[in-house]
């Protein structure tokens, strides 16, 4: 599984816990984009 950073970033929100547990049982990829996209996203 692939993750794009919208999904990460709404996992990061606290009511979305579900997501969280579902990301850490399937041990998805996600891509360098993805990790730039989601660092710029906290830092703005």
């Amino acid at each position: 599984m692939l993750l794009d950073s919208n999904i990460i970033i709404y996992a990061a929100e606290q009511e979305n816990e579900f997501l969280k547990e579902f990301i850490a049982t399937n041990k998805p990829y996600v891509s360098a984009l993805s990790y730039i996209e989601f660092f710029r996203y906290y830092k703005s």
